[in-house]
């Protein structure tokens, strides 16, 4: 616990996060006004949790029925014969070999270099996402956005900075939080968590 204190603490380092005439101590809610808080972070995680609650039932309750009634269908793939020693390769070393492995893999299996090659790319295409998935995963995050952006128009328009952005640096750095300000950037950040937390199973995407 005390390990962990301690790593707080650095994290949170006043220095780290504010401007050098200002500490965590001098932002303390007083007068009506209320300061952005380290605390104020936690409650993102539940939230998150609750994001990839809808996001299922999102996918599976309104994409899928949607995705079907425009023609949009997962294809039967079949998948490859299974072989220990490809599979071990693909897996562990390299799921593209080179001719020199594949060499190796000749050898090893008793197999063509055209067997091993045709195994090779049928097992990449075997793990590609269909598209389906990609379907119901471009569709949760098209409809987030499309509301994120509503609610942030909804939020803003009535704001002096939405039109004078010198306004943003008004009474800057003890700036008061507004609620609107609070569960806009909570749910923003809720939301990316919940992606953080499916990074595993969602589209790989090449970086650009």
């Amino acid at each position: 616990m005390l390990v962990i204190g301690t790593l707080g603490e650095w994290f949170w380092w006043d220095r780290l996060w504010l401007p050098g005439n200002l500490t965590w101590a001098d932002l303390k809610d007083e007068d009506g006004l209320v300061y952005a808080r380290p605390s104020h972070l936690y409650i993102t995680l539940p939230y998150a949790l609750i994001f990839l609650m809808v996001r299922y039932l999102f996918e599976r309750l309104i994409a899928t029925p949607l995705a079907a009634s425009l023609g949009i269908t997962e294809k039967t793939r079949h998948r490859v014969e299974h072989n220990t020693v490809l599979e071990q390769h693909f897996r562990t070393k390299s799921k593209n070999p080179g001719q020199a492995d594949i060499d190796g893999l000749c050898k090893k299996c008793g197999w063509s270099s055209r067997q091993v090659e045709r195994w090779f790319r049928r097992r990449r295409n075997q793990d590609r996402p269909g598209v389906l998935k990609k379907f119901r995963e471009a569709s949760w995050r098209m409809i987030f956005y499309l509301l994120a952006f509503i609610g942030g128009i909804i939020a803003l328009y009535d704001k002096p900075w939405f039109y004078n952005v010198p306004e943003v640096w008004s009474d800057y750095p003890k700036q008061s939080m507004l609620d609107s300000q609070y569960w806009y950037y909570t749910v923003e950040m809720s939301f990316y968590l919940s992606l953080v937390l499916r990074i595993t199973f969602d589209v790989k995407r090449k970086a650009a």
